[in-house]
């Protein structure tokens, strides 16, 4: 039986990332092993633990270009790796596998026991660098059942911006499909820019209001607060990393101005909740 969302208790939550170094397999991969790409992802980790995220997203974004689910080695590489981060890091902890690893993301998340997985192509179709990526929520549902893995939640992207749906669906509609009959116990929502971004989630809120809504990019200590007037958590990477992009590290002191601004907005929207409620 499916435990509770994992995500509805989380207060507007701050998930980080931990994008992982080129793994085996991969374009880039330097040949030097599970060492150095373990030792960055647990200096990262740590970095963002200290920095007080909600939560840690652990991606194989330097797998470019990626495959279309993740091979064998991928799986057993993010296994070895995730398994680590949880026994180092006492923060929740998410499998994303690009550039659809739905099947494969949940095979890692319930081996080292995550809370939860991304899967970035949910239901209808999309172009991206891959090609033609199909919605992968049935297979989802189909092997988290068949593992027995209904505590793992799936926050499912609507519309990606690495990608271009096929069709002319609205992203309501693709957002109500994978509320509704994808049974997605979240929704990521990331646009061309940041205000394709707000444009996009104030869709997603109007025509499924009851879906818990996550920002997929473009947060920054200086608009956080806007992200969270329209939002109902953010995927934070790039804005606080020392190069400002997701190819350098979690920088402590751009993640602590970032959680600052953060918290800083979570208490004046708790706040105005509060006092909603009394009236």
């Amino acid at each position: 039986m499916k435990q509770k969302n994992f995500f509805v208790p989380l207060p507007k939550p701050v998930i980080g990332m931990v994008h992982l170094l080129p793994l085996p397999g991969s374009e880039d991969y330097d040949g030097n092993g599970l060492t150095p790409i373990l030792e960055r992802a647990l200096e990262e980790a740590h970095t963002l633990a200290r920095g007080g995220v909600d939560a840690i997203l652990i991606q194989n974004t330097g797998d470019l270009p990626p495959s279309a689910e993740g091979g064998p080695e991928t799986i057993a590489y993010m296994t070895a790796i995730g398994a680590a981060l949880q026994r180092e890091i006492g923060v929740p902890l998410g499998v994303n596998i690009l550039a659809n690893g739905a099947v494969s993301a949940l095979a890692v998340a319930h081996a080292i026991g995550a809370d939860f997985v991304r899967i970035k192509v949910y239901v209808g179709a999309v172009v991206g660098s891959e090609g033609v990526l199909q919605g992968a929520a049935r297979e989802a549902l189909e092997f988290r059942r068949k593992v027995g893995a209904a505590q793992i939640a799936i926050a499912a992207d609507v519309y990606d911006r690495t990608s271009a749906p096929v069709g002319e669906m609205p992203i309501g509609v693709a957002a109500d499909l994978a509320w509704r009959i994808g049974h997605a116990d979240a929704l990521v929502v990331t646009g061309y820019s940041v205000e394709d971004t707000f444009e996009r989630m104030r869709a997603v809120k109007a025509t499924v209001p009851d879906a818990i809504v996550l920002a997929g990019g473009g947060a920054t200590a200086q608009n956080v607060a806007q992200f969270f007037q329209i939002c109902d958590g953010v995927i934070v990477g790039s804005s606080v990393k020392d190069s400002g992009k997701f190819v350098g590290k979690v920088d402590a002191t751009r993640l602590a101005a970032f959680m600052d601004a953060a918290n800083a907005a979570r208490e004046k929207f708790s706040m105005n909740t509060k006092e909603h409620e009394t009236k």
